[in-house]
This record gives structure tokens, C-alpha cells and sequence, in this order.
């Protein structure tokens, strides 16, 4: 049955190819003229010269995704770790991500802090076009842009008045309605305003199979039950309000306000596949404010930019009625960046100032209204820096060079339940990076980029000091991890340069590049800990490189017609992917082990049809390749025994390693102009349901189809 789906599938992509392929169409803009704003000097994308990928708003559409996290697992080559309950976090280039600490990619909406490292809350409807920066880019932002950055660039206010609605609904009983407006007032104020909700009223059922061959330990990792089962208690609804200002105050000053509202209420979690934790939910909930004061001139540009992001999560004991708050967390991010543009000749002279603030407290309950020791200190994160960029470009080339200098004052407070006392800590450092393209002949161009990067700690890992404690009844067996912090723990630094070639002409591109990263002061696990104790060391050293390749051809153009057909790809290959470091704080022995979390191959292609007015339709697949990850399901999971952990890469049977496997899924989608304003459209996410997992111990949702509705006016 699934291979007549997926013949009929792929039969109709070909249909549409050869009924639209004559169809008239609008002409498309060449990415190589879009600006860049991670930039902060706004440079067009070809005068770049580090890696930078686009997806732009055309892409977006074609692309079924509820939130940042579905989208970009569905175009780039990223590393992408997602959970049941609007959980997804983001790595790359050897970076691994993390949902449990702060990440080393940089997540910005227009170029400010987001106050979030989980893309899952970042609705699709908000978003006009993605900027995706690899490498490190702590000249321009700090901290937490190690592995590079991903600035969501969401829909502007305009001149002209626009609105929207769409409906979908679809598998798993979800529904979701959203609505767009921009309403010029007068020549001089503008106005947008967009709404959306989306719900899911049924538990998603687990893919039945897989499309690559799984030996037996593989299958046990999944958990042979888990195919084509259930996974109770994963529902959930989320809501996302936005509004922009614009103000045109003279012919030389514009004043910019955002705000964008995010309410997850209920979202329930499962906690796992076995449901060994109790079943719960929660509420995430949060609030951007993005405001630009903006003078430009000829050649002068100067912004001032403040900001505010407030994060509140609210976690419940359980699912139940009785059930009560047990913990809650609040993110505060605010600050202003303030930005001088000066353009003399072929030069761009960017300096700038920003102030930054991180800070983050929690409660935690054991009952109703009665706290409990929490699981981490309260802490806060003040950061001052100066930076400066200068950008060439003339003849073919283009290059850049930047210093910035950073002060920052780390503090924990003190807290007695935790016997935590107040540390305040100073750090400040320079971080140069500079980067050159050539233009070889008319559409080949090498580029190279060399920079410096850092990340501080988080608080508990230097002052944490709690346990967790879960009882399995039917092993009557008790799992305790206690958390010890490291007060003597140093941030992080790298050193990362690339080199690639790139060509973009006539319907072909193509882009290859070679990435090199040295990571220092590495935070990982004290190997000298006994089981249950978790404390955590700097490692020497880590070494990643790689290899990054994207191509596509547009098969249409080549032929001479107007329409788009694009066959692409792009995979990211690690060659190297480890630390090296002492055993212990206390023991010399060297080690050198493969990272976990870290997927030694991402990739992704597929065929894009498209005649650019009427007819869309994208057949994409996304290899998800193998990973490390320490197993903390060994009572759940009796049939893998000690021959089956990774003895590979520094690892022995004892640390209870498994490499999960590798994964293929494609997607499905088609979308129809009924008129220049009607739209619809069917999505088939998880097409040939494959059983997989981003996380061990949280299979991700089967097949589901989806159909949709727009209408604009």
C-alpha cells in the first residue's frame, strides 16, 4: 500500500510538471540581492563573505512547518533535536544542541536576542525569510554564537494595505487558523497586525516502519512496541499574536516598534516513550518587545536598537485536575545595541555598542504553595562590548575584518537551600574574525573566513546542587542523579576558519566548504564521578571539521521556460568530532572521545516544482544520521545488553553508550491557486511513516496529512 502511496505521490509531482510547465510566470529575484541583516551593516548577500544561507518567503510557503524547528529540519542540513511537548533546539557544524542548557548557535528575531534557544515557540506565521550564518560570529553578537547564527526576519509593516486568512486541519485532530492585515494609515504610519492558533486534540501515533535497514540492537532502541503505537499524552495548543509600528518621522528619521506574544497553555509532555515519569504539561509562555530609532543619510547610517524578552514556564506535578504548579522559571533578556554605519568609496565602517542583560530565577513546589529546594541558583549575566567591522568591496572583491571587546560581570545569587553562597565572577575578552570572497569568473567565487568565539557557563553547572530521584515499582528499583557545580569552571573559547568555492548562474549552484573548529576549555562530564553524581570540567580541547555541500539545478531555466523545476541537495559531513581532556579534575589520564548529540551526517534533497502563479509542489527528504547518546532507559529497555554499547571513539561498554541509527524521512506538498487570491494546498509530513527519534526515548509523529485554505484580499 505505501509503495502505490509513494508511486502516486511522485506521479503527481510529474503530472503537474508537464501540465504547468508552460504557464506564464512572475520573475523571481536573485538571492545574491537580498540583504543581509545579521550583517548589522546590511551588505547584500554577495558582497558576504562568510557562510550565509537564505530561505526566503517563497520557500516558506511551499514548505508545510508549524514552528522554526519543523521549517528548518525541512530545509537546511542543520541538526535539529526535537521533543514531543515545543521542544526543539538547534546545532551545527559539530556544535551539538541542547535542550538543557544555553546553545551555541545564537537564535535572533530581527537581529535581536530572541529570550529563547527553543525554536519550537517560534511560529511559521510570524516568519517573512531566514537568515542562517555558519560559523562563529561573536564579533558582531557575544555569547552563544559559537556555531553561527539563525536570524528569523519577520514580516514588515508597508505602504500598502494586505490581509490574509488560512485555515488547515488535518491528522491527529489538528487545526489551526491564522489571520495577517497591513494597513497603511497615512503616508507617514503603518500598521500590521497577525494572529494565529494552532491545536492538536488527538495523541499522535508513531511512525509504522522503517525506509533504511535496522538491525536488531536498532530496533531495540526504538523499542518494538513502539511501532505504530500510540504516544499518549502528547496534545497540545499554542497561540502567537504580533503587532509592528512603523513611523516615518522626516525624510531622514523612522522610529520601528514589535511586539510579539506567544501563549502555550496545556502543552502536555510524556516525559518519555515508557511514560516513566508521571504525565504532565505545561505552560510556556512569552513576550517580545523589538524597538529601532533609524537616521540614514547618504552615506551614514546610525541605529539605536532596545529590546526586552520575558519568559515564563510554568511546569505541572501532573495531568490531572489535582495536580499543581511544581516549578517556574522566569527568562528576562533586555538591552540596547546601538549601531554607526559610515560608507566612504568601496569601504563600510560599522561601530557599534551593546548592552546586554540575561536573567533567570525560578520556584520550585513539592505541594500547593509549598516550596522545595530548586534545582539550580538564580543568576544573572551583564554584558558590555564595543566592536567594530570594516567591509571592502570593489573588482570582484569582497572581505571584511571586525574586533570586539567584551566585559562581562557572571553572577549567582545565594540561596541557603541550596547552600549556595553569592559569586560574582568577571570575564572580558577579544574576538576578531575577518573573511574574503574572490570572484573567480562570472559565477564562481572562493570564500574563506577565519573567527574567534566564546561561551560562559551556565549557573548550574558552577553552583547547581540538586538531586533527582524516580522509583520504578515494577523493578522496585530507585534512579537517583545528583548535581554537584564547579565554581572553577572557564568559559568557553574556539577558533573556527572555512574555505569554499560557490557558483550561481544560469539555474545552477553549487556550494562546498571545508569548516575547521578548535574548541577550548570544553565543558563536559567529570569522568571520575561515581554513577549517580553529575559534575561537570573543562576538557582541553575539541576538535571538529567537516564538509558542506548544497547544489541545486533548476532544470526549467536550463530548458528555457519561465517555471521553476529544481532538483536539490545538501549534507553536512563530520570528519572529526571530539574532546580531549583529562579523565577527571583530579586525574591526568587523557582521553579523547567522539561528542554526543552530534550527528556525523545531516542531509537533505528533493524536487521542487513551481510555475510561480498557480502550481507548487515539493517532494523533500532529510537523512538524519547517526548519534551518540548515553542510555538512560537501561531498566526500560532489559533486551540490550553490554555487548551493545559503543566501544568506539574513547568509549568503553561501562559508559553505556548507544549509537542510534540513521534515519530517512520525506515530506509531501502541493499548492494550488484557485485564483490569484484563493489557495489550497495538501501537506503529507512523515510521507512513508517512518518510526525514528531526534532524542532517545521520544519516537516522533507517523505519517499525518494536512490541507489548508488561504484566501487574501
Amino acid at each position: 500500500m505505501n509503495k502505490k502511496f509513494f508511486s502516486g505521490m511522485i506521479a503527481l509531482v510529474f503530472a503537474g510538471t508537464f501540465l504547468q510547465a508552460q504557464e506564464s510566470a512572475e520573475q523571481s529575484y536573485d538571492l545574491d540581492e537580498v540583504v543581509v541583516t545579521a550583517t548589522r551593516m546590511n551588505l547584500p548577500l554577495k558582497n558576504v563573505p562568510q557562510k550565509v544561507e537564505i530561505i526566503d518567503s517563497k520557500k516558506i510557503t511551499t514548505v508545510q512547518a508549524d514552528n522554526a524547528a519543523d521549517l528548518l529540519k525541512r530545509v537546511t542540513n542543520l541538526d535539529i533535536l526535537q521533543y514531543p511537548g515545543l521542544s526543539a533546539t538547534i546545532g551545527m557544524r559539530g556544535f551539538s544542541p541542547s535542550a538543557h542548557s544555553r546553545s551555541y548557535t545564537l537564535l535572533l528575531i530581527d537581529g535581536m536576542p530572541s529570550g529563547t534557544t527553543n525554536l519550537a515557540t517560534v511560529p511559521t506565521g510570524i516568519i517573512d525569510r531566514i537568515e542562517i550564518v555558519k560559523g562563529p560570529y561573536s564579533v558582531l553578537y557575544g555569547s552563544d554564537a559559537m556555531g553561527g547564527v539563525i536570524n528569523i526576519i519577520t514580516k514588515a509593516s508597508s505602504d500598502k494595505g494586505i490581509a490574509m486568512l488560512g485555515v488547515k486541519g488535518g491528522s491527529f485532530g489538528q487545526f489551526e487558523f491564522s489571520e495577517y492585515a497591513n494597513v497603511p494609515m497615512n503616508e507617514r504610519f503603518s500598521f500590521s497586525f497577525g494572529l494565529s492558533r494552532k491545536v492538536q486534540t488527538e495523541d499522535y501515533r508513531i511512525g509504522r516502519k522503517n525506509l533504511l535497514p535496522l538491525n536488531e540492537k536498532e530496533k531495540l532502541i526504538l523499542d518494538k512496541q513502539s511501532y505504530g503505537d500510540t504516544l499518549n499524552n502528547s496534545k497540545y495548543s499554542t497561540n502567537q499574536v504580533s503587532t509592528k509600528l512603523n513611523y516615518l518621522i522626516s525624510n531622514k528619521w523612522t522610529a520601528t516598534l514589535a511586539s510579539f506574544l506567544t501563549l502555550n497553555r496545556d502543552v502536555e509532555t510524556p516525559g518519555n516513550y515508557w511514560h516513566t515519569y508521571t504525565d504532565s504539561k505545561k505552560d510556556l509562555n512569552r513576550i517580545n518587545l523589538l524597538g529601532q530609532i533609524k537616521r540614514s543619510s547618504d552615506n551614514h547610517v546610525f541605529v539605536v536598537s532596545p529590546y526586552l524578552s520575558y519568559d515564563r514556564e510554568r511546569f505541572f506535578s501532573d495531568i490531572t485536575d489535582q495536580g499543581f504548579v511544581n516549578l517556574i522559571g522566569k527568562t528576562r533578556e533586555y538591552g540596547v545595541k546601538v549601531n554607526n554605519t559610515h560608507h566612504f568609496g568601496n569601504f563600510s565602517l560599522l561601530t557599534g555598542i551593546d548592552y546586554d542583560i540575561y536573567d533567570y530565577r525560578s520556584k520550585r513546589f513539592k505541594e500547593a504553595n509549598t516550596p522545595d529546594v530548586p534545582y539550580q541558583p538564580d543568576n544573572r549575566n551583564q554584558k558590555l562590548s564595543v566592536l567594530a567591522q570594516l567591509a571592502y568591496n570593489a573588482g570582484g572583491v569582497s572581505a571584511n575584518a571586525g574586533l570586539r571587546y567584551n566585559y562581562i560581570t557572571y553572577s549567582i545569587r545565594e540561596n541557603a537551600d541550596l547552600q549556595t553562597k553569592g559569586v560574582t565572577e568577571h570575564y572580558y575578552n577579544f574576538n576578531p574574525s575577518v573573511g574574503i570572497k574572490l570572484d573567480i569568473i562570472d559565477g564562481l567565487k572562493l570564500h574563506s573566513s577565519f573567527g574567534t568565539a566564546f561561551s560562559v557557563p551556565d549557573a548550574f553547572r558552577i553552583a547547581g546542587d540538586y538531586k533527582i530521584e524516580t522509583y520504578f515499582p515494577d523493578w522496585d528499583f530507585w534512579w537517583r542523579q545528583v548535581y554537584v557545580g564547579n565554581s572553577n569552571l572557564k568559559p568557553e573559547t574556539s577558533n573556527t576558519y572555512d574555505v569554499g568555492l560557490s557558483y550561481n548562474r544560469r539555474g545552477l549552484s553549487f556550494d562546498i566548504t571545508y569548516f575547521n573548529t578548535h574548541h577550548k576549555n570544553m565543558i563536559v562530564k567529570d569522568l571520575e564521578m561515581t554513577d549517580d553524581t553529575v559534575r561537570y570540567i573543562n576538557s582541553d580541547k575539541a576538535f571538529m571539521d567537516g564538509l558542506e555541500l548544497m547544489g541545486s539545478i533548476d532544470l526549467a531555466a536550463l530548458a528555457g521556460y519561465r517555471s521553476k523545476f529544481e532538483v536539490y541537495t545538501g549534507f553536512t559531513m563530520l570528519f572529526n568530532f571530539n574532546s580531549t581532556g583529562r579523565k577527571g579534575e583530579n586525574d591526568a589520564t587523557i582521553i579523547t572521545r567522539d561528542l554526543l548529540y552530534v550527528r556525523k551526517t545531516n542531509g537533505n534533497f528533493g524536487i521542487f516544482f513551481d510555475t510561480n502563479n498557480k502550481f507548487s509542489t515539493r517532494l523533500h527528504a532529510r537523512f538524519i544520521g547517526k548519534r551518540l547518546e548515553e542510555d538512560n532507559f537501561a531498566q526500560l529497555r532489559p533486551e540490550i545488553k553490554e555487548i551493545d554499547y559503543y566501544v568506539k571513539g574513547g568509549y568503553t561498554a561501562g559508559d553505556q553508550v548507544l549509537q542510534h541509527p540513521a534515519h530517512l524521512v520525506f515530506d509531501y506538498s502541493v499548492y494550488y491557486n484557485i485564483t490569484p487570491k484563493a489557495r489550497i494546498g495538501i501537506s503529507v509530513s512523515n510521507l512513508l511513516d517512518e518510526n525514528y527519534t531526534e532524542k532517545d526515548g521520544y519516537n516522533m509523529p507517523g505519517r499525518s496529512i494536512l490541507g489548508s485554505v488561504s484566501y487574501s484580499f
